[in-house]
């Protein structure tokens, strides 16, 4: 059995699963996200602030491409532009959720 080593600030990467807009109607599509899982009392003090929340967890990501297929690299600018679009927001925050009950899993 592998020892249990607490980390007080971990962080680790969620599957985000988007229902993504596209020209003939929606399509399931999803990307990596890098989070940090904060300690109950400081997520209990952003609860109030769902946007604010995401900035303070939402480290970077793999797989987001723009129209033309070429990689968006992570940045604070290009997080608040995905954050403007509730489809994104909503994957973005299930998957946290999955990583603080510990559900997430490795693909």
């Amino acid at each position: 059995m592998t020892a249990f080593r607490f980390n007080p600030r971990p962080v680790t990467w969620v599957t985000v699963k988007v229902n993504a807009p596209v020209e003939d109607g929606i399509e399931p599509q999803n990307f990596r996200a890098k989070v940090l899982i904060l300690p109950e009392a400081e997520r209990q003090a952003i609860a109030d602030d769902p946007r604010e929340a995401l900035r303070q967890v939402w480290l970077g990501w793999e797989g987001i491409e723009d129209i033309d297929g070429n990689p968006v690299p992570f940045s604070k600018k290009a997080r608040e532009q995905l954050m403007g679009y509730s489809y994104i927001t909503l994957g973005v925050a299930e998957a946290y959720r999955r990583a603080t009950a510990g559900i997430e899993t490795k693909n």
